[in-house]
């Protein structure tokens, strides 16, 4: 019984946030507006149903629950406990960021590959005689999502009284990209200078054939150095694991002793800084 006691303890105190939390959640948020804003344009790039309230709440939890395993598994002190909240909460912040931005990159990776498709279509409407709206309609028939949901976006803010051009700005913010920049600005110069836009978009779209191609090119030479980025990024976290599993003092070493904690806490540190300058070293502008 008395075991089960701090535990206890440990859940009603967490309730109890929860409900604290629950009850004065406006005002909690109100100074979080410009990062709630900032999530909800992340979600909507990434195609991510939720609100951006939602995703803070989330991040809350995690971080919350995540603290108290820490807390529970490592037997922390009090001291290393309050040092343990701060580091959880960026952990969940952390993760819950690189989620997003895994699904926003594949989704706009996938619409770049598209864009191509997209100009030609539009091109070949054009050429057949049809306007701008009724060439936008002409690729929502023909293509999958992300292009899909994405143009038939443009062309329902049309219908609904914004101009087409202002309707092809939103959807530069939506998927940031030098392509969809590009088609964008052509188009809205076309229409302020005249001149045969199924031409423009023809040669657009072969730009965007060779960005492609070489983007491609330069992913195949530097394929060998991304893969050594990874290996050298996760033998150290593989190491370390086989020997946590194996060595039951060094074990108890680095989970139960403040040395170890400082030792995973500095390990961690160090990947991480490893991972982004590996990333940086390997980023490519075409």
């Amino acid at each position: 019984m008395v075991s089960v006691l701090p535990f206890a303890i440990v859940l009603g105190v967490i309730g109890a946030l929860g409900i604290f939390v629950a009850s004065f959640w406006q005002r909690i948020t109100a100074p979080l507006r410009p990062l709630v804003e900032q999530y909800r344009l992340a979600l909507e790039q990434a195609d991510i149903r939720v609100r951006g309230e939602e995703i803070l709440l989330a991040i809350l939890g995690s971080g919350i629950a995540l603290w108290v395993l820490v807390i529970v598994v490592g037997r922390l002190s009090p001291l290393y406990g309050a040092a343990a909240f701060p580091i959880s909460m960026t952990f969940a912040a952390c993760a819950a960021d690189q989620l997003i931005a895994h699904k926003k990159r594949k989704r706009l990776t996938k619409f770049a590959d598209q864009l191509e498709l997209v100009l030609r279509l539009m091109a070949s409407g054009l050429r057949a005689g049809l306007g701008l709206r009724q060439a936008l309609v002409l690729v929502i028939d023909e293509l999958d999502n992300p292009a899909r949901t994405e143009f038939m976006r443009v062309v329902g803010q049309a219908n609904i009284g914004q101009s087409v051009h202002d309707a092809l700005d939103s959807l530069a913010k939506r998927m940031p990209s030098d392509e969809c920049a590009m088609m964008v600005r052509a188009i809205r110069v076309q229409s302020q200078t005249g001149g045969n836009l199924a031409k423009v978009l023809e040669h657009l779209a072969h730009t965007i054939k060779e960005r492609r191609r070489v983007y491609r090119k330069m992913r195949a030479l530097t394929a060998e150095g991304r893969m050594t980025a990874w290996v050298i990024a996760l033998l150290p976290i593989i190491v370390g694991i086989m020997i946590v599993g194996l060595n039951a003092s060094m074990r108890r070493a680095l989970i139960f002793t403040d040395t170890g904690h400082l030792v995973m806490v500095g390990v961690f540190m160090l990947e991480g800084v490893g991972v982004a300058w590996l990333k940086r070293m390997m980023r490519f502008e075409i």
